[in-house]
């Protein structure tokens, strides 16, 4: 096995220092501009940097084959390549997914329709996908056909037709063994770089940077190796070039992986406690927990939930149904205020009582605590707005609070009425930039974050609350990206780890490994 590693990586090697190294090199670089260009520009800067990078194979498979190609078959292989691409992309094209979002803006109105309902239509796109992404693989060994001599569509259909389904898979597999062996290297870096960060920061620097550098290497290396198998390409010797080329790249890489890392932010996160808890304290979005909560945690705001009553109120609940909390049927909107008013509800073994937004609002100024009040997209909620907005908007931003919601249309129509107060838009995932809008910050789920988003956001001088981080590891991962707050059940927790001595490069490089 390690010798078969070894002739592999002395093949991918040989590959970047021969006769095409020039293309080699000057596709790893680009691919690292187009990385910069995406973080630092996005837009359509980056998605012409994409393009740009979209015509590297076809030409690494041109000049591979020592033949000439015609215009006809240069186009076929880029769309063929295209194709693919886009069946691909949820698995993220290596970290690129990421940029190609920033550089691309939709609406948000556009993307509000998509987010509102995407429980109709995720259950029929996951499983079309997913049946078009396992026939894909039928077409991949034609498709490295057409790469060494392309000959058009209906060939490469024919040959994928013909070709058999499980053949294909145990190939896959041999090839995951190498990323499965990058992976390892990646953890062991990773905690090289914690442990020597612990005793001196500097060294643990100097050792993410050359950490990332050298799997981004390793990487390419990998892909010439796979390269030189699928073409069966000899061994040849170095060419005075490459070792110039290689060299400069070189020191490229290491630049780009500095840049990449950055240095600790200046500014703390925000800690903002998710539904008025500390841990187990309490019951979610009860008054009791809110007092405890701030009184233990001191949050920047703390993140609490309302949602309309039958008769046009509004009360302090997150779930749609009363079920979980206070065992009773039927939505919450299907109950009138003084139906609803001090129910007793239980959570974690505590007791709370259901609270109007009237009575939260009147605990949180005696407390003197901004309130992050999320509006439930339920029901006609969109429709009460206005009134709504007359009678609470005022005292929200009086008190230092601000207001978001999963519905973009809800902060249209709070913008329209009040401009004095802060807005924030939810997104349950990242589709693409968004085009101007009224938001004054977006609330990004944690789980789809990338440090793309943080840099349009930071472009658009809007902040960004990541929700809902509760574990450790992820609390610290996600502080080092430099998001304006976190929302989290756990705030007492995350004070407390802002309180320890920080691993930046640690989580950084655990951060660009996840990233890819």
């Amino acid at each position: 096995m390690v010798t078969k590693i070894l002739i592999g990586l002395k093949r991918g090697n040989n590959q970047l220092s021969g006769p095409l190294s020039f293309w080699w090199v000057s596709g790893f670089f680009w691919a690292l501009m187009v990385k910069w260009l995406g973080l630092q520009f996005g837009g359509w800067v980056s998605l012409l940097g994409l393009l740009g990078l979209s015509f590297w194979l076809p030409i690494l498979a041109e000049r591979t084959s020592a033949q000439a190609w015609s215009w006809r078959q240069r186009g076929f292989i880029w769309l063929g390549q295209l194709i693919l691409g886009l069946i691909w992309l949820p698995f993220g094209w290596g970290g690129y997914l990421a940029t190609l979002q920033a550089s691309i803006q939709l609406p948000a109105e556009f993307q509000n329709t998509l987010f509102m309902t995407r429980y109709d239509w995720l259950p029929w796109v996951v499983p079309i996908w997913g049946l078009l992404w396992l026939g894909s693989l039928k077409w991949l060994p034609a498709w490295r056909n057409q790469l060494q001599a392309p000959t058009g569509w209906r060939d490469w259909w024919r040959q994928g037709w013909r070709q058999r389904w499980w053949p294909v898979c145990r190939k896959l597999v041999r090839l995951v063994g190498w990323v499965i062996g990058w992976l390892m290297l990646a953890l062991v870096l990773i905690l090289v770089t914690g442990g020597l960060e612990n005793g001196n920061v500097e060294l643990g620097r100097i050792v993410a940077i050359l950490s990332v550098a050298s799997l981004q290497g390793l990487a390419w290396v990998i892909l010439a190796s796979w390269w030189a198998g699928w073409f069966k390409l000899p061994m040849t010797r170095p060419t005075k070039l490459s070792r110039y080329l290689i060299t400069g790249l070189i020191i490229v890489t290491i630049g780009g992986a500095r840049w990449w890392l950055q240095t600790p932010p200046t500014a703390t996160t925000a800690i903002i406690a998710h539904r008025g808890v500390n841990g187990d304290d309490g019951v979610q979005n009860t008054t009791s927990a809110l007092k405890r909560t701030v009184q233990a945690t001191t949050p920047a705001y703390v993140e609490m939930d309302i949602q309309p009553t039958a008769d046009r109120h509004w009360v302090v609940m997150h779930d749609p149904t009363l079920q979980n909390l206070a065992d009773k049927p039927g939505p919450v909107q299907a109950y009138r205020l003084q139906q609803l008013a001090g129910l007793p509800l239980r959570e974690h073994g505590q007791r709370g009582e259901l609270s109007t937004f009237n009575q939260y609002m009147r605990a949180a100024q005696k407390l003197k605590q901004p309130l992050l009040v999320e509006i439930k997209a339920v029901g006609d909620a969109v429709q009460l707005i206005s009134p709504f907005a007359d009678q609470y908007a005022a005292k929200i931003a009086a008190g230092g609070g601000a207001i978001h919601s999963l519905d973009y249309q809800v902060l249209v129509r709070l913008k329209q009425r009040t401009r004095q107060l802060r807005v924030g838009y939810i997104t349950p995932f990242y589709l693409t930039a968004f085009t101007p809008n009224v938001a004054n910050f977006y609330s990004l789920q944690a789980l789809t974050v990338t440090r793309e988003q943080l840099a349009t956001a930071k472009r658009e001088h809007k902040a960004v609350y990541l929700w809902t981080v509760d574990r450790p590891m992820q609390l610290q991962r996600l502080s080092a990206l430099g998001p304006t707050g976190i929302i989290t059940n756990q705030p007492g927790r995350l004070r407390r780890l802002q309180n320890q001595a920080p691993h930046y490069y640690f989580y950084q490089l655990i951060n660009w490994v996840i990233s890819l």
